[in-house]
């Protein structure tokens, strides 16, 4: 009985969690106590232009146009192992980018697309100099390339794109690419050649229009993260609310769009000061960073500190490495505390396994180990019921018109024979959420994507013969056998109509998770059989 309130009790939680899911958490904390917040705000007023970030000085503040994005202009190619990237010469924009390990589909050809300049599907990484009367390039002005193709074929490579502007000024925007790395490294060469002192500052921007990935069976987060590296927050919003970004200063930091399995990310040098904004017009949403200001001096040369440009997957662990807080753009939702310590449990079987189906079925195998206590004690708890059986059959027939009796009766017989039926419920509620963490954790952890295990053919996508939903629905069943049945008829019916409502219910999860739970039934099955054994004989 306990283990049919058991899956009915899956059902409601799997429905409230999704459900749950669409709403915004407007404050949590994370596993080290981290403020992570989603904040109300006051965006600029409509009529100020807030494309490019402003310069101070003594006299003015200066603010340059906004772009035209349906312009098209000459771009250069540049290709590395893992990165195929278009480079726009109007402003050195990003406007494309493939990521070659990651095929669109099973063995395809064509590459996964992050960044793009398709109308109404815009993502685009831009960058720039904010300075007065135009003396220094923007995300607007054209550059030069000397070649339209590039190929990475050593450890390094520099892609230089030059600039030519009034009174001599010269600016050359250099992109460093390294072998093995999703790391795009910008830089400007500056040499003022003028008169006067030029007040500037840097800013990079990721401006994409809105998607939503997510439906009912894939809570998926799309949006913007901004981290603060000295207050250790993190302001996490979807498109619907991005007018609910604040405006901050911070010292290091990063902000990234995100989607499921990969992010762009703009991370600006982490010993300087900068400023992160936001803004949204007509669906194109936008984030900004602007650097510290300094002054170039008439006649001298010089280099801005390097922002680096991250296009890639979320790697658990992995892209931590490239900077601190970037782990909070794995999206594991509300559960996070049980899931962030179950990816990291599965990623250390997998580096010992190196089979991301075997981690799911020892990580399994581990989980079941951790309840054995709470489950033994349910499952004697059943094995116990189900002995009792006949006896309460017979209450039932003796006292059936009486409820008062019947549940006097009925009580007395469970404390003769020391039995609790409510026994079941603690294992209940723990595996509940833990069974919910490791859902959210398999929807964002990248290295299942279209790995393979048997004959299934991507542990991220539903099984595509349905084999392992008809295994889980079978195993549910022999599991209700095990168990005593309810008294009441209806209930019964009920209950036995649950092992098909499952089977339906799992036909579009993620194969991995679906894997997860037709061997924590089966390891269940085994425990159950083997204490009814010991009990009943």
């Amino acid at each position: 009985m306990n283990n049919q309130k058991f899956f009915l009790s899956i059902a409601i939680f799997l429905t409230i969690f999704l459900l749950w899911d669409k709403w915004n958490i407007t404050r949590t904390t994370d596993t080290d106590g981290n403020v992570i917040r989603t904040t109300q705000i006051t965006l600029d007023s409509p009529s100020q232009n807030t494309d490019i970030p402003t310069i101070s000085t003594d006299t003015a503040e200066v603010d340059l146009p906004a772009p035209t994005i349906t312009e098209t202009h000459a771009f250069t190619t540049v290709s590395t192992d893992l990165l195929t990237v278009e480079i726009s010469h109007k402003g050195g924009t990003i406007q494309n980018a493939f990521l070659n390990a990651y095929p669109i589909e099973v063995n395809g050809q064509e590459k996964l697309q992050l960044l793009s300049d398709k109308t109404g599907a815009l993502f685009q990484a831009q960058s720039g100099l904010a300075s007065r009367d135009d003396l220094l390039p923007t995300h607007l002005s054209v550059f030069s390339s000397a070649n339209s193709n590039y190929q990475l074929s050593a450890d390094e490579l520099v892609v230089p794109m030059t600039w030519q502007g009034k009174n001599g000024i010269q600016v050359t925007k250099n992109f460093h690419f390294k072998k093995g790395s999703y790391v795009v490294e910008v830089d400007y060469q500056i040499t003022n050649n003028s008169q006067q002192t030029i007040p500037v500052k840097s800013y990079v921007r990721l401006t994409r229009n809105a998607i939503d990935q997510s439906n009912m069976m894939m809570p998926t987060f799309t949006g913007g993260i901004v981290y603060d590296k000295v207050e250790h927050t993190v302001q996490k919003n979807e498109f619907d609310d991005w007018d609910e970004f604040e405006q901050q200063q911070s010292i290091g930091g990063w902000m990234a769009m995100v989607q499921q399995y990969f992010i762009a990310a703009w991370i600006p040098s982490q010993n300087e000061q900068q400023v992160f904004s936001a803004s949204s017009t007509n669906n194109l949403h936008k984030l900004t960073i602007a650097n510290q200001q300094i002054n170039l001096g008439a006649g001298t040369n010089t280099t801005l500190a390097a922002n680096q440009l991250y296009l890639g997957p979320k790697e658990y662990g992995k892209i931590e490495e490239i900077a601190t807080g970037l782990n909070y753009t794995l999206d594991y939702g509300w559960l996070d505390i049980l899931a962030d310590p179950l990816s990291w449990a599965i990623h250390k079987i997998n580096d010992f396994v190196n089979s991301w189906g075997w981690s799911i079925i020892l990580i399994t195998i581990l989980i079941k180990l951790a309840f054995y206590p709470l489950s033994e004690k349910s499952y004697r708890s059943m094995a116990g019921m189900r002995k009792l059986s006949p006896r309460l059959t017979k209450l039932k027939e003796t006292y059936g018109d009486d409820k008062q009796k019947l549940g006097q009766k009925t009580m007395e017989l469970y404390k003769k024979e020391k039995i609790n039926p409510a026994s079941g419920c603690l294992p209940i509620m723990v595996q509940i959420p833990v069974f919910i963490a490791f859902y959210w954790m398999l929807l964002d952890t990248v290295e299942l994507r279209q790995t393979s295990f048997w004959w299934l053919t991507d542990l991220s996508t539903q099984d595509p013969y349905y084999i392992l939903p008809i295994i889980m629905g079978a195993s549910m069943f022999v599991q209700q056998k095990l168990n005593p049945p309810p008294p009441d008829p209806m209930q019964a019916k009920i209950m036995m109509s649950l092992p098909f409502v499952f089977t339906i219910f799992f036909l579009w999860f993620p194969s991995g998770l679906v894997l997860y739970w037709v061997f924590n039934n089966l390891l269940s099955i085994a425990q159950q059989w083997s204490i009814n054994k010991r009990i009943n004989g």
